[in-house]
Order: structure tokens, then C-alpha cells, then sequence
């Protein structure tokens, strides 16, 4: 009886909690919009204290607002936050450079900001989201680089867009491994194993740059006074990018050095800076796919490249890019599909 009596307490609290969930869930939250630009206020105040506001800061909190008819849902809350540089490669260093400082197994970068988020909003988990942008001079959002926060079934989710800028992209398919059984002539898959994991296939790319664009014959000869570098390399998982600086006649292939100026001892062959972004899926049946997108800068040859230096490889270099990238993709395949 004292069982049944304790099942019933139960079964009345959930039936007399149920509706204040639910109106929490669906709360008109117009009304404490003041209540909200105060905590965005506390918000930066805690960057500073996490020593994070260097590369972030907030920019404004509004209510989820439907961008193709502009009206707006008061019952979910939106924390804008940019990263303070109006610089496309800058941006991705700063980012790319938090995460690698803050993550760990335990714990996630947007995590720790979505969770004093909400705590300092006093909301729902699931009725807001941070957005991160990064800001033109004139302070209009650039649309190509997005971090977007937020609550799905239970946990924090996030998704990213930093590289989609004058960008080259292509996708290959790697089939899994197939070795013939002794005796029977017939063919089988091969052990999981042996099957190529992101660790291995981002090692093969990173052997190919070292050997195929760091140390090409060319920084040997007509571009001897230049070293190629790595820059703000990270592997995340199923996510690698890299930038790789200091680079000539790599995407501009066409450009030449002039008697006049190795005699001078001057270089006018562009500076190219290109940054490399792959995404590994793995396929039920072993075979995995690999996109890479390839974002290309160039700059002067005659002085120290600087990041703010660079220039997007516009319209009048788009036919050598996307030779490039056919041909990068072409290498890429050949490197993969190599039997271990």
C-alpha cells in the first residue's frame, strides 16, 4: 500500500509539473529584454575573466528573428558574438587557436560558452543560441564564416562554416581495401584494421605537402630566397585544416623571375598563402569520404608576408585556381587509393 501510495505521489507531481514545463518551454520572454542586455553586459564581463574576450566579444542579444520575413520568435533568445578582427584568415587563426587551447575530452570550447549562456540568461537550454560572426570595416557581418551554439535532444550541438570564402571544394569517394583470399580466388574486405582512420589518411596529406609543396625543386632554384611554412594546423576528429604560407608558383604557376632581378636580388613572383580544410565520413562498408576545400591568398613577393597583406585570389586568378584544384584533387586520389 505504501508503494502504491509513493507511485501516486508521483504520477501527481509530473501531472501538476507538466504545464509549468511546458509554459516554460513556449514563455513569452518579450517583456525581459532589459532583463537580457544586462546579462550580455555580465557576459562580456566573464570573456574578459576567462581571458577570452581578446578574440570574442558580444555584439548584441535579440530574439530569434526569421531572416526571409524578418518576424520574430519572443520565446527563444539569440547571444551574437564576433570575433574582434574584420580579417577572413585572421578570424580562422583566433578560433582555431581558442579551441586548440580550450578543448580537451572532457569538454568543448562552445560548450563552455553555451553553458554560462544560458545560466546568465536564466533560460530554457533549448530556447536560445549563440551565433558567432566576424564583421567588414563598415561592421556588416561577412555571410561566408558562421559558428552557430545551441540545445538538440539533450546536449549542445554547434556547426561552423570558416572556409567557404573564395574558396575551390570537391569531394572524393575512397572505397575500403579488398584483399583476395589464399586458395579460393575469391575477394574479400579486409580487417577493420587495416581500413585508413582519419589519423592515417590526414597523415598521408600532410607527407604529400611536406614532400609536394614545402619541399618542391623550386625553392631550390628560381624561388631560393623563400621557405614554405605551416601555419594554425589542427586535427579535431574527422576535421583537419592547415594554412600553408610563403608559397610561389604553387596555384600562379605562369609567374617567372627575371634575369634583372636575381641579379638585384629581388623577387616580384607573388607570395601565395593557401589554407586547407578535409572532412573525413566514414561509409557503413569501409570506404569513407574526404571533402576539401582550399581557400587561396596571394600577396607581394618583394616583402615579409603578413596576414593583413594577403589578397582573395578574385576573378582574374579563378581559372588557375580551379586548374589547381583539379589537379590537387587528381594527387589527392592517387595518395589515397595507394595500398598500405
Amino acid at each position: 500500500m505504501a508503494q502504491f501510495t509513493h507511485i501516486f505521489r508521483m504520477f501527481s507531481w509530473c501531472f501538476f509539473l507538466s504545464p509549468a514545463l511546458m509554459f516554460a518551454q513556449y514563455e513569452d520572454l518579450s517583456e525581459d529584454m532589459p532583463f537580457f542586455q544586462q546579462k550580455a553586459q555580465e557576459y562580456q564581463n566573464w570573456l574578459e575573466n576567462k581571458s577570452l574576450s581578446e578574440a570574442l566579444q558580444v555584439d548584441h542579444v535579440q530574439f530569434k528573428t526569421f531572416k526571409d520575413t524578418g518576424k520574430k520568435d519572443y520565446t527563444e533568445l539569440e547571444l551574437i558574438l564576433v570575433l574582434r578582427t574584420h580579417d577572413l584568415d585572421s578570424a580562422v587563426g583566433k578560433w582555431n587557436s581558442l579551441k586548440k587551447s580550450f578543448d580537451s575530452p572532457a569538454d568543448s570550447l562552445e560548450a563552455f560558452l553555451y553553458r554560462s549562456f544560458i545560466h546568465k540568461m536564466e533560460i530554457n537550454p533549448a530556447k536560445g543560441n549563440i551565433q558567432i560572426y566576424i564583421q567588414d570595416a563598415d561592421r556588416q557581418y561577412i555571410p561566408c564564416f558562421y559558428i552557430w551554439i545551441w540545445w538538440k535532444n539533450g546536449r549542445i550541438v554547434s556547426q561552423k562554416q570558416i572556409q567557404a570564402c573564395k574558396t575551390k571544394s570537391f569531394e572524393v569517394l575512397i572505397p575500403a581495401y579488398r584483399v583476395s583470399n589464399v586458395g579460393r580466388g575469391q575477394t574479400a574486405k579486409v580487417a577493420q584494421s587495416q581500413i585508413k582512420s582519419p589519423q592515417r589518411v590526414f597523415n598521408l596529406i600532410s607527407s604529400y605537402i611536406k614532400s609536394n609543396l614545402l619541399q618542391a625543386p623550386r625553392y631550390q632554384d628560381i624561388l631560393n630566397d623563400r621557405k614554405p611554412i605551416i601555419e594554425d594546423s589542427l586535427r579535431e576528429g574527422n576535421h583537419y585544416t592547415f594554412i600553408v604560407a610563403n608559397l610561389g608558383k604553387e596555384v600562379l604557376s605562369d609567374q617567372t623571375r627575371s634575369f634583372w632581378e636575381k641579379w638585384v636580388g629581388i623577387n616580384t613572383i607573388a607570395m601565395e598563402r593557401l589554407c586547407f580544410q578535409f572532412d573525413y565520413s566514414p561509409n557503413p562498408d569501409g570506404s569513407f569520404n574526404l571533402k576539401c576545400t582550399i581557400d587561396g591568398k596571394y600577396g607581394s613577393g618583394i616583402f615579409k608576408p603578413r596576414k593583413s597583406a594577403y589578397m582573395n585570389m578574385d576573378d582574374d586568378f579563378d581559372d588557375f585556381f580551379e586548374l589547381y584544384k583539379n589537379k590537387f584533387r587528381q594527387a589527392l586520389l592517387k595518395q589515397l587509393t595507394m595500398q598500405p
